[in-house]
């Protein structure tokens, strides 16, 4: 190849990318030598009529074999046979007719060409010329038997023919011989190549017989999933995962399932068995291996390990064993599966049950949520049911959610003169972002004017945080308060009463006291006019606290009715402080009026004054002396801040909620000053909202206090406590 590769490279490149036209251009020329050689031989005439009809006969068959159709091509193998048959009738007619060598070798050559050339798609092209030659040559030397031998150029003829047939015949042999040989092979490798596809087709069989039987596995496990997943009872889901096992595993191979839960530190077992005798206790020892390693196990022989004793002894061998996940955190329990017959279970079949026990562990948990949120709905309606306070919840259009029976019975009222529901959303709408509980006034089912027979409620608005995908709900809570209401009302009554009964007695009391101190019934002594005049502030406290009974229920009866008009409001300041100097200075306190010109305001001048007064003379309890009490106000948005500040004592965070209830009393001062009824903070807080403001307190321990109120700038309107 090299070489020849060289010898191109040494040729012209015209003459290298034309040789193949070059060969069939010059494809011609043995054809013309060989009709040149026919010429020469002066061959017979009906020798050469032969040569015509034979050269006709496969011009003909050359053509009819070189048709494209598929009818030709299935006449090819009898056009061979025809041009082999035609080769051999030349041969017998040039045996017959060709008395010398000059005339058989020009027509053994043509028979030659075609042999060699039809060699290729039949070997038996080479039969003719095999025995074409040694029959010519016997031939000849037979009808020569008398005459002289061969002449030198005729016996180099005679051998070159000779030569010629044996080649053909050799050549057919090693041909025929190859040919068995290739055949030898092909059959061998033919052979080689059934075994293989045999195994492959057998190998194929079985892996489709294991994939038929994991996909049965895989449509057991399928519906054993659809089953467990259907139901949310407990029990049906455990029940139902036993019966899944066994479908996946197949009745055949598993005569045991045991399903394992732990609770409260216990394991809880259901177990299938088609033999009752068999306890699930005797694999809980594997049970807990694979909960400590949270890993399946495997066990082809259970007499190999010493744990299984017991199990083994009753003719069970192979468990496998898959921890159970219910939730997060460690396994609650396992599944085991177990078989009689040895390594019953492969790896396979562990990761199916491993899947299996996944989706089972997921159903087990969302029974369990499911039974927890049953209790708790339960529960939750029994409250609901059987508590004796309504309940109403909106969501943030005001739109009814939830209600209990109260609060439909509520809702369904159409007795009031405005509707239940439409209070509820006003009581919402009140509630600020900070979810601060906000309560209503009284609310009353029937007559409004009624004073016994009728139920009052109390409603308190609460906000109610839920996640974040969920918007936030209002909770209203309608609480019955008549029975409160009836005790109030006759302790109100029984504090007017007793206040009336004992206000007659000490105006006569405090009368005769006076007429005897100014000296009407007699000259005194000095000790007998210390102790009246003791008597005297004693009587007048008594009636004073007598006053504050009577006018809290007043307030709380709505009896007392404000009369707010214009007013200078830092007219008041200044004169209430000057009243209340003389006081402060006993107490060897500053009272400073911090108080800037203000503008006119709308007030009841007396009921305002009574707030200040009680404000004041609170700070003045609570302040040691060299403290400082300072009153100040300004003006915010449409509203009047008045506050009135003192260096005392201070009041506890604990009890910031507490000191405007009535009869309530901060403990300090109740320690300090004696006690009081703990009314005045109640009432000053009744006058302010009764003027549409509001009063608050601030206060530090050790630091002092300061307590604020508001008062709406002037505006013509009437108020009415109530």
């Amino acid at each position: 190849m090299i070489a020849g590769d060289a010898l191109n490279r040494q040729l012209p490149y015209w003459l290298v990318e034309r040789r193949e036209h070059l060969m069939h251009l010059f494809a011609p020329v043995p054809a013309l030598a060989l009709v040149l050689w026919l010429s020469l031989a002066a061959l017979p005439g009906m020798l050469w009529m032969a040569l015509i009809g034979y050269a006709s006969t496969h011009l003909l068959l050359f053509w009819v074999m070189y048709d494209r159709s598929a009818r030709a091509a299935a006449r090819w193998p009898h056009i061979e046979r025809a041009a082999i048959l035609v080769d051999a009738l030349l041969s017998i007619f040039v045996i017959g007719v060709a008395t010398s060598l000059l005339h058989f070798l020009p027509v053994y050559a043509l028979i030659a060409w075609r042999a060699i050339a039809g060699y290729r798609r039949s070997q038996a092209t080479t039969v003719t010329l095999f025995v074409l030659g040694p029959i010519f040559l016997f031939q000849l030397l037979l009808n020569r038997a008398g005459n002289a031998a061969l002449a030198p150029d005729e016996q180099w003829g005679a051998v070159g023919i000779l030569t010629g047939s044996l080649g053909c015949g050799i050549v057919a042999i090693m041909a025929s011989a190859r040919q068995k040989a290739s055949i030898h092979q092909l059959r061998s490798e033919l052979q080689r190549e059934r075994n293989t596809r045999e195994a492959r087709v057998e190998e194929l069989e079985h892996l489709a017989n294991e994939l038929r039987m994991r996909m049965r596995e895989r449509h057991a496990l399928e519906e054993g999933l659809r089953a467990i997943t259907s139901t949310l009872s407990l029990n049906d889901v455990l029940e139902q995962i036993l019966d899944s096992t066994v479908q996946t595993f197949g009745g055949e191979r598993t005569h045991a399932v045991v399903l394992t839960l732990q609770i409260d530190g216990s394991l809880d077992n259901r177990m299938y068995a088609r033999d009752r005798q068999i306890q699930a206790q005797w694999v809980e020892p594997l049970i807990r291996r694979v909960m400590r390693d949270q890993t399946p196990a495997v066990i082809a022989d259970s007499a190999l390990d010493p744990d299984l004793g017991e199990i083994s002894r009753t003719g069970l061998h192979s468990i496998i064993c898959v921890p159970l996940f219910v939730g997060d955190g460690p396994p609650r329990g396992a599944l085991t599966v177990v078989s009689a017959t040895f390594a019953a279970f492969s790896s396979s079949d562990a990761r199916h049950l491993s899947a299996f026990a996944a989706q089972a562990g997921i159903a087990i948990g969302n029974a369990e949520l499911h039974s927890r949120l049953r209790r708790q709905q339960h529960l939750l309606q029994a409250v609901l049911r059987d508590i004796n306070d309504g309940l109403v919840v909106l969501d943030t259009e005001n739109n009814v959610v939830l209600a209990n029976p109260i609060g439909k019975a509520l809702l369904e009222d159409t007795s009031a003169p405005q509707p239940w529901l439409e209070r509820m959303r006003e009581l919402a709408s009140r509630l600020s972002d900070d979810g601060r509980p906000v309560a209503s006034p009284e609310w009353i089912v029937g007559d409004p004017e009624c004073e016994e027979g009728c139920t009052v409620y109390q409603a308190v608005a609460s906000r109610v945080r839920t996640n974040d995908d969920l918007p936030d709900l209002t909770a209203i809570v309608l609480h019955d308060i008549t029975d409160h209401k009836a005790e109030e009302r006759a302790r109100m009554d029984f504090i007017s009463m007793v206040s009336h009964e004992l206000r007659n007695p000490l105006h006569t009391l405090n009368g005769f006291v006076k007429l005897v101190l100014q000296g009407r019934a007699g000259p005194l002594t000095p000790l007998q006019q210390d102790f009246l005049s003791m008597a005297d502030d004693q009587i007048e406290q008594l009636s004073g606290r007598v006053s504050e009974l009577l006018e809290y229920n007043r307030f709380k009866a709505g009896r007392l009715t404000l009369r707010p008009e214009v007013g200078d409001l830092s007219l008041l300041i200044a004169g209430t402080l000057n009243r209340l100097s003389l006081q402060a200075e006993q107490q060897q306190l500053s009272l400073i009026n911090e108080t800037p010109s203000l503008p006119l305001c709308q007030f009841d001048n007396q009921r305002i004054g009574q707030v200040l007064t009680n404000l004041i003379e609170n700070a003045i309890k609570a302040t040691p002396a060299g403290g400082v009490i300072r009153v100040s106000a300004d003006v915010h948005d449409q509203d009047v801040r008045v506050r009135v500040s003192d260096t005392g004592v201070g009041i506890p965070s604990s009890e910031l909620g507490k000191i405007f209830q009535r009869f309530y009393q901060v403990a300090k001062h109740r320690r300090a000053h004696g006690t009081n009824m703990g009314l005045g903070l109640a009432i000053c807080q009744q006058i302010v909202e009764g003027h549409g403001g509001r009063i608050w307190v601030e206060s530090e321990e050790g630091v002092g206090t300061t307590f604020t109120f508001t008062l709406p700038l002037a505006v013509e309107k009437e108020c009415t406590v109530g």
